[in-house]
């Protein structure tokens, strides 16, 4: 503890009276771990007044007897508007926590529950897709606290080597992705090359060329060689029963294990799972899907996926039980939350919502699954 008080005296020296003291969070939040982030009050002021910059403010990070340092930086794109957004902590070289350097403590804003990204893990994870690793934290910035926050691995060269799992390439799509030519789409707009960092999008471009040209007597033998077809209709369809909203254009990864390998897909980012404020139907819109449909044999897989995560995955036995053991185990946390428990809302209430929603997306889907057509 000595290292810790010789680090802290200084910064609440300069914080002066901004600091709201340090009660004992370890008995207030029970077993989740308070992550306390400590800044000078320069690097406080700017990175609270400039959330729409990449700025990076030095950081001491403790988690329990665990101290930390590297920086902390505003993260996300729409969410920088709401007045909850997330960050991105790097730490410095030889630290982790919870096994990783770099990560991103996200605000989850579409999500009272905090529990979609819990569901969403589960389900992909389970289907096969490669998926992050996340943690809830409570969040103490300066001396105040930020609230219940997930900590959510970042999908970068660090995430495939810790699951042994080849990577020649990893492209990213950005907000409202095309995946069309049809209309003078520019590559470049909607996606960006993340492993290597070269922006070569030739293999994209080649994806959706397939794509525009397919028919259904070439479909597996054109778009087959580009895109891994199986995988991605698993994955539409449980993204369109999981009503996942961002899920069909920017919340979404592609990666080739090898140069000759087709795309796969990695899900990202799930606190608008489940959300009620629109519907995706059957079947979420994308280009992907559209020109996928134009072969009947696409249009069974996609139903033959559907039926066995609704028969076995996507079941109240198999995922309530972990949403209720995770609400339990932040609940006291999400008591403390300004924007959450301490808004008025009941963590109780919005479970509750959240399962009731799965369950008519479910029903939706056993009643209705076998009026997809083209």
């Amino acid at each position: 503890m000595t290292g810790r008080l010789t680090i802290l005296l200084p910064l609440l020296l300069v914080l002066g009276c901004d600091t709201e003291g340090t009660p004992d969070y370890a008995a207030r939040t029970g077993a989740l771990p308070t992550l306390d982030a400590w800044m000078t009050q320069e690097h406080y002021v700017s990175l609270l007044s400039n959330r729409w910059s990449d700025e990076k403010a030095p950081t001491d990070f403790f988690i329990g007897e665990q101290h930390h340092r590297g920086t902390m930086e505003p993260q996300g794109a729409g969410s920088r508007y709401h007045a909850r957004w997330s960050f991105k902590v790097v730490l410095d070289a030889g630290e982790e926590l919870h096994g990783l350097r770099a990560f991103n403590l996200s605000a989850q804003i579409f999500d009272r529950s905090m529990l979609r990204t819990v569901l969403g893990r589960e389900v992909f994870g389970a289907l096969g897709f490669p998926s992050f690793a996340s943690w809830h934290v409570f969040l103490r910035l300066n001396g105040r606290d930020r609230g219940l926050y997930a900590q959510i691995e970042r999908v970068e060269e660090d995430f495939f080597r810790r699951r042994g799992l080849p990577v020649y390439e990893l492209l990213k799509a950005s907000f409202g992705a095309r995946f069309s030519f049809k209309d003078d789409m520019l590559l470049d707009k909607y996606f960006a090359r993340e492993i290597p960092k070269d922006g070569n999008l030739n293999g994209m471009g080649e994806l959706i060329e397939a794509l525009d040209a397919a028919t259904d007597e070439n479909m597996f033998r054109t778009v087959g060689r580009h895109l891994d077809i199986r995988g991605y209709l698993r994955y539409h369809a449980a993204a369109s029963i999981l009503n996942h909203q961002d899920g069909f254009a920017n919340n979404l990864l592609f990666y080739k294990r090898a140069p000759t390998a087709p795309f796969e897909i990695i899900p990202w980012d799930f606190d608008k799972l489940l959300y009620d404020q629109a519907d995706v139907g059957l079947v979420g819109p994308n280009d992907i899907i559209a020109a996928l449909f134009r072969s009947d044999s696409c249009i069974a897989l996609y139903k033959s996926e559907a039926r066995a995560m609704l028969d076995t995955l996507i079941t109240p036995a198999r995922l309530f039980p972990l949403l209720d053991a995770t609400a339990q185990r932040i609940g006291p946390a999400w008591a403390l939350d300004p924007a959450l428990g301490l808004a008025g809302f009941s963590l109780a209430a919005e479970s509750s919502l959240l399962k009731e929603h799965l369950m008519r997306r479910r029903e939706i889907f056993l009643r209705q699954l076998d009026t997809i057509s083209r």
